[in-house]
């Protein structure tokens, strides 16, 4: 459904003149969603940041489209946690608990969200 998703992000009328139900596809969207992150929050626990940062990061790389975007994401939330994780094991004598880490890399990038806007194009 990743294309139902790129023409949804074009606009509600756009989409609507393409064809797509609005509003079943966004409900699938959100539904979906909801599911995918309780089951990897019951899971691995909450981990903050990664799902506003690395996403952002991403579009910002590749682009908007969406067939390499969620991909993209995936793999670079887990090399994110990863990289979370060494340091957060590594930096001191004992474990720091890797939300720590997330949260010092997380709450700088939202403050740049913030200060930057909705006004740049995203990715290419």
């Amino acid at each position: 459904m990743r294309w139902r998703l790129n023409v949804l992000s074009m606009g509600e009328d756009e989409a609507r003149a393409l064809g797509v139900n609005v509003k079943r596809d966004r409900f699938i969207f959100i539904a979906s969603s909801t599911l995918m992150v309780s089951v990897a929050v019951s899971v691995s626990g909450i981990i903050g940041w990664v799902g506003l940062m690395v996403p952002h990061l991403i579009r910002m790389v590749s682009g908007p489209d969406h067939k390499s975007l969620v991909p993209l994401s995936m793999a670079g939330g887990a090399a994110f946690m990863i990289a979370a994780d060494t340091i957060a094991r590594n930096i001191t004598g004992f474990d720091i608990p890797v939300g720590i880490i997330t949260a010092v890399t997380g709450a700088p990038f939202f403050i740049y969200l913030m200060k930057r806007g909705g006004n740049e194009n995203w990715g290419k």
